[in-house]
């Protein structure tokens, strides 16, 4: 595990568990096939065994982990199937949005856009991939707020952990440089309200990961559950 950050205030122990596990998922501070560990996560998140248990059970509904009575629970494998349908949904929410985007994002809106850009500009120099990550996710998130559609936009984050994974492993597989310049065509074209150019790009933003998904297969292949036998 990497990274464990503190409780929040309020924040019950197996919220904070549920919140800390996913992070490492995402991340593969807790690699896809791995098992939990109890009393060394418990030791080093501070809990007891009852609220890491309340998580697991969580997790495992929402199939970011697998538990199998008497063995353990373990960190699910990556599912194609599952990461391609959660695509799909976004694909056809998005090129809505950005179409959406082009009839009502203000100037000043727009420009809050541009900054992102110009942060992940910077720390792709850096190779900084958690800041790209969270950038990457601040600018989808920004554009769904910014639209009015808060509620398409939980519907996504509440399935974003198993796509998300395959982001960082993009990262890590592929140069970043792509999705900026998506990110930057598609705030240009948001700019010029040219809603079939926004479109357009927002698709292609999407098929990112049908394209990098052979790459990431063929350095994790571990990770997959349509590789195992």
């Amino acid at each position: 595990m990497q990274n464990v950050t503190d409780r929040l205030p309020g924040e019950s122990a197996k919220d904070y568990v549920v919140r800390q596990l996913t992070w490492q998922i995402v991340h593969i501070g807790l690699a896809p096939g791995q098992k939990l560990e109890a009393d060394e996560l418990c030791d080093r998140l501070k809990v007891s065994k009852n609220p890491l248990r309340e998580a697991e059970l969580e997790l495992s509904q929402a199939k970011l982990v697998e538990i199998h009575p008497k063995v353990g629970a373990f960190v699910s494998l990556i599912d194609t199937s599952l990461v391609e349908q959660i695509r799909e949904v976004r694909s056809l929410l998005e090129a809505e949005l950005a179409m959406l985007a082009c009839d009502t994002l203000c100037p000043e809106q727009i420009d809050t856009l541009w900054e992102n850009v110009t942060l992940w500009q910077m720390y792709i120099k850096r190779k900084d991939e958690e800041k790209i990550f969270l950038l990457d996710k601040q600018f989808h998130e920004a554009l769904y707020h910014m639209c009015g559609k808060d509620f398409w936009y939980d519907l996504i984050r509440r399935t974003a952990p198993h796509f998300d994974r395959t982001t960082i492993l993009s990262f890590r597989c592929r140069e970043a440089d792509r999705i900026l310049k998506d990110h930057e065509e598609l705030v240009t074209a948001i700019e010029q309200r040219d809603k079939d150019k926004a479109r357009l790009i927002s698709e292609r933003h999407l098929m990112r990961y049908t394209e990098n998904i052979a790459s990431i297969k063929e350095h994790y292949p571990s990770y997959f559950k349509d590789t195992q036998s």
